[in-house]
């Protein structure tokens, strides 16, 4: 369920009131985590969290209100035109972008916790000792005429790519949306409900892969959404310490 405290799951605002909603709510969220993360013992939440990365942010924000703005026309009118369709898949990459980066600013401002997590690494892997048999199994099927040079090849550099991935840590800044959700749900950071809502909008934001026939949510899928995220903004504030923890 959700956090009923913050919000109830109920469409509490209109299009140009979700707009402003979403700005106030953005600029409340900026203030809060500056200020929060500005006396935080922990130097790399600080090297992270920083007011360029807010500014970045409220920017995209804005961009995103201005869209909403005009939803009541579009959801209303049943405009189904390519410059209508264009915009709405803007909104929702926006939408995607800002709900990706609220997802890591939680986890830089706890960076320790997320660093003890261990997110999909091999802990106390020994990769020459797995590396070595398997490269020279490989060179093995290339002396029998299995394999090519070329093929062998590949594989090794896959091999290398594979364990790399899993031996070096994750830098939270560079986890992009869809192993965010993982890792919230793994973690149990989120109900089940509110990762159902993460996952809808990361299911639309992939809307941008325009070559793969998918269906996108309408205006009022991202209205939804779009207050989900000014719950999403409360949510991490809501689990933020007070200032005077730090005192």
């Amino acid at each position: 369920m959700l956090n009923e405290f913050i919000w109830d799951g109920t469409m509490d605002y209109g299009w140009e009131d979700l707009s402003e909603l979403l700005v106030n709510t953005c600029h409340k969220f900026t203030e809060i985590m500056l200020n929060t993360t500005e006396i935080s013992p922990n130097a790399e939440s600080r090297e992270l969290i920083t007011s360029n990365c807010m500014e970045r942010f409220e920017g995209i924000a804005g961009i995103l209100a201005d869209i909403i703005k005009d939803g009541l026309y579009y959801a209303y009118e049943d405009l189904e035109g390519e410059t209508e369709n264009a915009l709405k898949l803007n909104a929702w990459i926006l939408l995607g972008s800002l709900t990706e980066t609220t997802l890591q600013m939680f986890l830089a401002f706890y960076i320790d916790d997320y660093k003890n997590a261990k997110w999909k690494q091999w802990e106390e892997f020994e990769t020459e000792e797995v590396k070595t048999p398997i490269f020279e199994c490989i060179q093995k099927l290339v002396e029998n005429s299995i394999l090519e040079s070329k093929q062998a090849k590949s594989l090794k550099e896959a091999i290398k790519e594979k364990i790399k991935e899993h031996t070096k840590e994750h830098q939270v800044q560079k986890v992009m949306l869809d192993e965010l959700i993982q890792l919230y749900q793994h973690l149990d950071l989120m109900t089940h409900e509110e990762i159902s809502y993460l996952k809808g909008i990361q299911s639309n934001r992939n809307g941008i892969h325009s070559f793969q026939h998918r269906e996108m949510g309408n205006w009022n899928d991202l209205q939804f959404s779009v207050r989900f995220f000014c719950y999403l903004l409360e949510w991490v504030l809501n689990h933020l310490p007070d200032i005077p923890d730090y005192e």
